[in-house]
C-alpha cells in the first residue's frame, strides 16, 4: 500500500476524530503518539479533513444564486468547462473561481462579462431570496467588443446604462437626494457612480463602476440588470417604463 493510498483510509478512520482534538486544543505530539501516526500522515489528515469542512461548509451556506450556480460546476468539475463556454479569458476564468471559493467578491467586469448566461440580478439575490423578472434585452455591446477588457470598460463607461439613465432623471428632477436617503446612501458615496467626470486624458466618463453593495442598496426600485445594459439594447417602451418610473419618484 503506497503512502497516498494509507493516508487516505488514516483519514476515514480517524480524521473526524483528529480534527476534534485539534479543536479542543490537543498538542500535535500528543495526537501523534494517541493515533500512532507521522507528522507527514498529520498534515495530510487535517489538511484533507479541512477540506471537507470547506467544501461542506460552502454546501450549507447561503449565497447568491450565482455563485450557487459556479459552486455546483465546480462540484461537479465542470468548472473549466463552462468557463470555457462562456468565452471567458484566462484572467477571468480565474477571478470567477476565486469569487465562487468566496475569495473574493464578484467584480462589474465578471457580472457584465457572463451577462449573456448568468443575468446579472442573479449576484444580487441570496438562494433564498426571490428573483425579479430579468430585463428583456439583446446584447449587441458584444459584437462591438468581445471581450470585457481594461479598453473596453473605459469606452463603455462614456455611455449610459439604463441605471444611468434612471438617475440622470432623479438628478434632473432634484429627486436624487430623498431617494439616496430612503435606500440608506450617502448621496457622495453614489456620485462616484453616477456623474460623468473628465479624465486626465480629456475623456468625459463614469470614473468608476458601480459595486456590488452599492447596486444592492437599490435594488428594489433599480434592478441590477439596469447597470449592465444599455439603452440600444432595449426596446423603446422598456426605456419609456424606465423614464417613467424615474419620474415618478
Amino acid at each position: 500500500m503506497n503512502t497516498e493510498d494509507k493516508s487516505d483510509k488514516l483519514t476515514k478512520s480517524i480524521g473526524k476524530d483528529v480534527i476534534v482534538d485539534i479543536i479542543n486544543g490537543v498538542t500535535e505530539n500528543t495526537i501523534l503518539k494517541k493515533y500512532e501516526i507521522t507528522s507527514v500522515q498529520f498534515s495530510k489528515i487535517k489538511n484533507a479533513m479541512l477540506r471537507q469542512v470547506k467544501e461542506k461548509a460552502e454546501e450549507i451556506e447561503i449565497t447568491s444564486h450565482a455563485v450557487r450556480f459556479f459552486r455546483n460546476h465546480v462540484k461537479n468539475r465542470t468548472f473549466a468547462a463552462i468557463s470555457k463556454d462562456f468565452g471567458l479569458t484566462e484572467p477571468q476564468e480565474k477571478l470567477l473561481y476565486n469569487v465562487t471559493k468566496g475569495l473574493f467578491r464578484a467584480t462589474y467586469g465578471i457580472i457584465f462579462a457572463l451577462r449573456r448566461y448568468i443575468p446579472p440580478c442573479q449576484w444580487f439575490y441570496r438562494e433564498d431570496e426571490r428573483l425579479p423578472e430579468n430585463t428583456p434585452f439583446t446584447p449587441k455591446i458584444e459584437k462591438e467588443f468581445p471581450v470585457y477588457s481594461l479598453d473596453s470598460r473605459n469606452k463603455l463607461a462614456q455611455r449610459q446604462t439604463l441605471a444611468n439613465i434612471y438617475f440622470d432623471i432623479l438628478k434632473d428632477r432634484r429627486t436624487l437626494t430623498s431617494f439616496c436617503r430612503i435606500h440608506n446612501c450617502d448621496k457622495l458615496e453614489a456620485a462616484n457612480f453616477i456623474y460623468m467626470k473628465k479624465h486626465k486624458n480629456g475623456d468625459k466618463r463614469y470614473l468608476n463602476r458601480p459595486t456590488l453593495p452599492f447596486i444592492t442598496k437599490f435594488r428594489e426600485d433599480v434592478p441590477p440588470d439596469w447597470w449592465f445594459i444599455y439603452p440600444e439594447e432595449v426596446s423603446e417602451q422598456y426605456l419609456s417604463e424606465i423614464r417613467g418610473k424615474a419620474n415618478s419618484v
